[in-house]
């Protein structure tokens, strides 16, 4: 065993890569919410980036540490503390028996990423080991962690005197209020202009209704025209519908793989990890992108993080 759990706080699960080449069969992508902070964790510790971290959401949570390891955090924890000492994010940290871990409840944001030097057992399905709750796939036992449940490790890295640390340039900034691209959904037409204009225009609210599945928008009702269903059709993360109610849902990594509702906007790919960060009364406004530039996007980001990350990909 590595670690012991002694407080999980709201929701913590074991989280990675996605699942893949399954949406067919109706499994959604599950995985990391925000896949950004989850490779820079795993890279601190010496893990492949998409490797399985523990992923914790806007609570607190603490872990005893019952073999030696390192760890990481990054994401929104306010604080990270080893023995109540204070200990900082973005770097890599060595633990012995008897160390407690206690990671900060998220005062801005929402999840947080502790990765373990390592990688972390778990149930294999599908190709994947990330957790999926809706069906009790993947991580421990499919479910988020409890009180006294073991987090283990099949292998370890060897622990090495480092001060490794994520360059500040490339610390993602956690904060309640985000600039997220899109490009224009399928259906995006069926909104009179003035709603177009709308979307744009001004800022959204995050609601109450808001988990791995996807999160509500509360804002001024958008009405599609042609009737707010219509035949089931493809989604993914990052889709933005828009059901009867007029107001858009943003569709997480747990969300399902297809929909009734018209789809007004995708979020690109390289903002995609942004929505793991997402909680009630975060306020978003929306740019437009062509698809064209959102993939030119994507690939300056890569650019800017591989001399740091390595070979990584954004989901």
């Amino acid at each position: 065993m590595t670690l012991t759990v002694i407080k999980p706080g709201l929701q913590t699960t074991l989280q990675g890569a996605p699942f893949s080449g399954h949406r067919h069969l109706g499994m959604p992508a599950a995985g990391a919410a925000d896949c950004l902070s989850l490779a820079m964790a795993n890279h601190l510790v010496g893990n492949a980036p998409d490797a399985l971290a523990i992923e914790i959401t806007l609570d607190d949570a603490k872990f005893a540490v019952e073999r030696p390891c390192g760890f990481a955090l990054t994401g929104a924890a306010a604080f990270l503390r080893l023995n109540g000492e204070e200990k900082s994010m973005h770097e890599l940290i060595c633990a012995k028996p008897g160390d407690e871990i206690h990671v900060g409840a998220a005062l801005q944001g929402c999840r947080s990423y502790l990765a373990l030097t390592g990688n972390i057992e778990a149930q294999s399905v599908l190709g994947g080991r990330s957790t999926y709750l809706g069906a009790a796939l993947g991580g421990l036992q499919g479910r988020a962690l409890q009180v006294g449940d073991i987090v283990n490790r099949a292998t370890a890295n060897a622990i090495g005197k480092t001060t490794l640390g994520t360059p500040d340039n490339l610390r993602p900034i956690i904060s309640d209020r985000y600039i997220i691209r899109v490009t224009a959904g399928p259906e995006f037409a069926n909104l009179t202009p003035d709603q177009q204009q709308f979307f744009f225009e001004e800022k959204h609210k995050v609601g109450r209704r808001a988990n791995r599945m996807g999160l509500n928008l509360e804002a001024m009702a958008l009405k599609p025209g042609n009737g707010a269903q219509m035949q089931s059709a493809a989604v993914f993360p990052g889709t933005i519908q828009c059901p009867p109610d007029g107001e858009p849902f943003l569709l997480g990594p747990d969300a399902q793989t297809t929909g009734g509702y018209p789809r007004i906007a995708q979020v690109i790919r390289a903002d995609r990890h942004l929505i793991g960060q997402l909680r009630p009364n975060s306020t978003i406004q929306f740019v437009k992108t062509s698809n064209k530039r959102a993939t030119e996007i994507y690939r300056q980001k890569l650019s800017l993080l591989m001399p740091w990350l390595g070979a990584v990909s954004l989901w």
